[in-house]
């Protein structure tokens, strides 16, 4: 019904009704008038033309309707009902159809917070009410929100029946303080827009979805062509989202209204024009008094410039891990060949030396070519060092030892090199003879003879060497080298770990290959520990390590709080293959303080495949002993699988085998079991994300 038609004849009656809402009777509408003005009273239409009275109608409606308003007459006993004006075109196609849904009908476009009101209101109305005026929440028909004010009085008919005769004006504008939940301050939503940021909620009580227009750019949707339909947004985006992040989503969804965890995901969305389009979806949910769920408000943001700069930055660091492990293969397949003819070399010379027949000249000539030959054999075994640390091919075994024994050790094999270069070698461990510390004894002793033999080296003639201990705070314990040498220059110092730089020595007569301490540094840091110097020039140099004590006393623990290993463990899935019920007891016992690990366990070795192929597990653990099969045929077919080879492998077993990549001992504890899985998860950076290189065992 457009603006220039007169309403029913009902209508006319009513917009010439008396202020008092009852209907005027012709014989009311009989006094004359001396003026007429231009708008008519009830009178002067009462003496008109039918053709007279019909424009004064219409030009009472052009006034109606001349700004963003329509009127409304509804019968509530018959149900017919009229709509004209602009605004109804606003919210619907079809005038009677939007006045259906924001009063006489389902009231579908009328927010879910309001509809409740808004019956018991028209309900009232009905059975005994003579006017309504009030402020409604609804949707236009491209899906945005809308302040509406409906007002209307009750008339009776000649027929005796009620009737209600009003209006609608969009009050957005005036109301834009009182903004939707979702919207709440104009300009907090102007500065979201003016960075790209959209808006949404999800109504959960009726599963309706509103957007913003920001939200509908980033799918390529102007205003006008997103979607009208609120409970119908949802569909809409569904179509958009790629199918492989729609699960995630989902969850994540599910998560933020059951279980309150905050909603931040990102997820892929399919553009209309122009490819895929990255989008960060934040939010969280909104409880009623009752503690009942009704919507989830959030944000959506448009990250595809920021994503594809990640993953070619990913892109390029696999690249360039690639390349460091082909590096690392190239120098480990040369150093190998490099042995084979220096132990040649070296074997003749030792040979030909034994020859009595060479005059003092010859056997000269020969302590040099075998000097020269051990050297480089030495800086061959470094360079391979180096490149198993590099390539983590060099995985430590950890497990309780006593650093005081092992530097005694230590010193027994360097005592004939201070002896040569004239240099005190003491060793005072302070009452820390029967500690333990958290390191694999091995690499451990590496770690020693390299500072202690740069210690003795680099020294002056007469000079000394001390080893001390000392507990440091948080239960660690440090291991001091103190030398009486040059010290380092404080321009030099931040090269002092840099492998083949031997900081200016290389011109000196001290021999050496510049990667000890590069190798310090990495075996232990790999081993959990922490290294450091300090030095003055002129002075000396005092190099340092420091282990985790286990069992540390409690004077020490005292100095700080222990570190929580269990909580510093990132959220993983751990699978554990064994047949052993007591052992799997034992497993679960173990890590029930580490909520955030997911344990899950297989009794043999098919449902262990078949676990992680649809599981996801960050780290599979293996049992000793497997029914039916071995350690080395599980590694083989777990490593030939491309869906699962880069899952690092633990086993728990007393000797350390080559096809694990962790070892942790049958009487492992908590602490040394955390050791190991933070381990694995480290192989790759990310659980689930890197491939396990080599075999290592903690204990």
């Amino acid at each position: 019904m457009g603006a220039g038609t007169a309403l029913a004849p009902t209508a006319v009656t009513a917009l010439t009704a008396n202020s008092d809402g009852n209907s005027v009777s012709n014989s009311d509408l009989s006094r004359p008038q001396a003026v007429r003005l231009s708008l008519a009273t009830p009178g002067e239409l009462d003496g008109l033309q039918p053709t007279q009275a019909l424009t004064q109608v219409r030009y009472l409606h052009s006034l109606l309707l001349s700004a963003n308003r329509g009127v409304w007459e509804w019968h509530p006993d018959s149900g017919v009902q009229r709509a004209t004006g602009n605004l109804w075109l606003q919210l619907h196609r079809d005038p009677e159809a939007a006045l259906s849904g924001v009063w006489s009908g389902d009231l579908a476009l009328v927010h879910s917070d309001d509809r409740d009101g808004l019956l018991a209101l028209r309900a009232r109305l009905c059975q005994q009410g003579t006017f309504v005026d009030t402020t409604i929440r609804a949707y236009g028909r491209d899906g945005q929100p809308v302040w509406l004010r409906l007002w209307a009085r009750a008339f009776t008919a000649p027929s005796g029946a009620r009737f209600f005769l009003g209006g609608c004006t969009d009050y957005s504008e005036s109301l834009s303080s009182r903004s939707l939940s979702y919207f709440s301050g104009e300009r907090f939503h102007y500065a979201l827009d003016s960075v790209g940021d959209g808006l949404w909620e999800w109504d959960l009580r009726v599963d309706e979805v509103v957007l913003d227009d920001a939200c509908w750019r980033m799918l390529g949707y102007s205003r006008g062509q997103s979607e009208s339909d609120a409970r119908a947004a949802l569909a809409r985006w569904k179509t958009h989202m790629v199918e492989d992040d729609y699960p995630d989503v989902k969850q994540a969804m599910e998560d933020n209204v059951r279980e309150q965890l905050p909603l931040d995901i990102e997820f892929r969305l399919k553009h209309r024009e122009r490819g895929v389009v990255w989008v960060r979806c934040r939010g969280n949910v909104q409880h009623s008094s009752a503690g009942q769920p009704i919507r989830v408000l959030g944000t959506l943001q448009d990250i595809t410039a920021r994503k594809k700069k990640q993953l070619k930055l990913e892109e390029e660091l696999g690249r360039l891990r690639q390349e460091s492990r082909d590096r690392a293969d190239l120098i480990s397949s040369l150093s190998h060949e490099l042995r084979t003819p220096l132990n040649a070399i070296l074997g003749y010379s030792q040979m030909v030396e034994l020859d009595q027949s060479l005059n003092p000249d010859q056997r000269r000539r020969l302590a040099e070519i075998r000097k020269a030959g051990q050297h480089l054999l030495h800086l061959v075994g470094d360079v391979l060092d180096l490149a198993r640390i590099d390539s983590n091919r060099l995985a430590p075994s950890i497990e309780p030892v006593q650093p005081a024994a092992l530097v005694a050790d230590c010193r027994q094999l360097l005592e004939p090199l201070a002896e040569t270069r004239k240099v005190s070698l003491t060793f005072e461990p302070l009452g820390w003879e029967h500690a333990y510390v958290l390191a694999d004894p091995i690499r451990f002793k590496q770690v020693v003879l390299n500072l202690v033999g740069n210690a003795i080296k680099y020294n002056r003639e007469n000079g000394r060497v001390v080893i001390t201990f000392s507990p440091q705070a948080e239960g660690w314990l440090r291991m001091s080298v103190l030398d009486t040498g040059s010290g380092i220059a404080a321009g030099q110092q931040a090269h002092v770990f840099e492998p083949f730089n031997r900081l200016g020595a290389e011109q000196g007569k001290i021999e050496g290959t510049g990667v000890g301490l590069a190798i310090a540094r990495q075996l232990t840091e790999a081993m959990g520990g922490r290294i450091g110097f300090d030095s003055e020039e002129g002075q000396g140099s005092v190099f340092w390590v420091e282990f985790m004590m286990n069992d540390a006393p409690c004077e020490v623990l005292q100095m700080a709080a222990r570190p929580d290993y269990t909580s510093a463990l990132p959220a993983c899935r751990v699978l554990y293959v064994t047949a052993r019920s007591a052992w799997a007891s034992r497993m679960k016992a173990v890590l029930s303080a580490a909520q955030q690990v997911e344990l899950q366990v297989a009794t043999d070795a098919m449902k262990a495949i078949f676990g992680a192929r649809t599981g996801a597990a960050d780290v599979i653990v293996v049992d000793g002993e497997l029914p039916g099969i071995s350690l080395q045929e599980f590694s083989a077919i777990v490593r030939g699988d491309k869906t699962i080879a880069a899952i690092p492998l633990m086993g728990v077993v007393d000797q350390c085998s080559d096809c694990l990549d962790v070892c942790v001992p049958t009487s492992y504890d908590l602490q040394i079991l955390a050791e190991g899985l933070r381990y694995c998860l480290s192989l790759n950076g990310e659980p689930g994300s890197g491939v396990a290189t080599g075999p290592s065992s903690v204990q």
